[in-house]
C-alpha cells in the first residue's frame, strides 16, 4: 500500500555574513521500505535519527529532495490537486503532544468533527451522532463531546486525537510517538486501543517511536533508523533483543529493567 523509495532529505542552514554559502545537513539518506495493508510497521530510532522527518514526508507535508513516496501506486508529490485531496483523506496522523494537537477553544465534538466538515456534507445532527459514535469507539462517552481539552486527562485527550484520526476511515495512520508523553499505565491502554482499532478497521500504522517495548506490543514489522539511514528491518520484532546491529543494541540497552533492583544495578 505504501512504498518509500530511496528518499533523501536535507535541511539547509540559513545564510549569513559569517556563512555566505548555504550548507545542507542530510537527515534522510536513501530510505526505502514498504508497508502492506492492515499491518503496523514500527519505525524505531533515537532522537535525531530522522524518524519524524520521514513521517512528515509520508504524510505529504515535506517533499523529499529525491526519491518517491507512493501510496497505492500514486506519487504523493506528483499527483494533481484532486488526487492529493483524496490521498490526504486516506492518510491521517496522531502526534506526540496531545495538547498542542488540538484547539483549546474547541469542544471534543468540534475537534473530532473537523475532518468530517472538510470532506463530508453532514447536517449538525448527523455530525453530532457521528462524533458521539467515535468517542464511544475510543472508550469515552458521547457526553464528553461537550467538554473542552482542559477538562480531559492526557490519556483521554489522546483518545480524542485518535478519534479524529479514524473519523474518515483512513487506510493509513502515522503515529508519531503517540504514547511517549503518557505514563506507563496510559501507554498500555492507548496501545491496546490502537491494536483493537487496527483489527476492527483494517487500518495500517506507521508507528514512530524510540520505545522498543511499545513497538513490541503493536508492530508486525520493525525498521530501525540511525543518523538518517534505515539500518535494520525485520518481520520478527522479538528478534531485536538478540540483534548485534549497533543501533538496535543501543535501543535494547536503553530499556530499564522492570524491577527497581535491576535499575540500581545499572548505576
Amino acid at each position: 500500500m505504501l512504498q518509500v523509495q530511496e528518499v533523501c532529505y536535507s535541511y539547509g542552514n540559513h545564510r549569513s555574513w559569517l556563512r555566505p554559502r548555504s550548507e545542507k545537513t542530510p537527515v534522510l539518506k536513501q530510505v526505502s521500505f514498504e508497508l502492506e495493508r492492515g499491518c503496523c510497521l514500527g519505525l524505531l530510532g533515537t532522537s535525531g535519527a530522522g524518524k519524524s522527518t520521514l513521517g512528515r514526508t509520508v504524510l505529504g507535508l515535506q517533499k523529499p529532495d529525491q526519491g518517491q513516496v507512493l501510496f497505492e501506486g500514486r506519487d504523493l508529490y506528483a499527483a494533481g490537486g484532486r488526487i492529493r485531496k483524496t490521498l490526504r483523506r486516506d492518510i491521517q496522523v496522531v502526534f506526540q503532544d496531545c495538547h498542542s494537537s488540538v484547539n483549546p477553544l474547541m469542544t471534543a465534538d468540534r475537534i473530532i468533527g473537523e475532518p468530517l466538515r472538510n470532506y463530508e456534507r453532514l447536517s449538525a445532527r448527523e455530525s453530532k451522532r457521528r462524533t458521539g459514535e467515535l468517542l464511544e469507539q475510543v472508550g469515552l462517552s458521547a457526553d464528553d463531546g461537550n467538554k473542552r481539552p482542559d477538562q480531559f486527562s492526557g490519556g483521554q485527550l489522546q483518545r480524542i486525537n485518535i478519534a479524529r484520526a479514524i473519523a474518515l476511515r483512513p487506510k493509513l495512520i502515522v503515529l508519531d510517538e503517540p504514547v511517549s508523553s503518557l505514563d506507563r499505565v496510559h501507554q498500555s491502554l492507548i496501545l491496546d486501543l490502537l491494536a483493537e482499532l487496527k483489527a476492527s478497521l483494517g487500518v495500517s500504522y506507521l508507528f514512530i517511536t524510540h520505545d522498543i517495548q511499545a513497538a513490541m506490543m503493536l508492530c508486525d514489522r520493525v525498521a530501525v533508523m540511525d543518523r538518517g539511514e534505515l539500518v535494520h528491518l525485520t518481520d520478527w520484532p522479538a528478534s531485536l533483543w538478540d540483534c548485534e546491529q549497533t543501533a538496535v543494541k543501543n535501543l535494547v540497552e536503553a530499556v530499564l529493567p522492570e524491577h527497581p533492583g535491576g535499575r540500581l544495578a545499572l548505576l
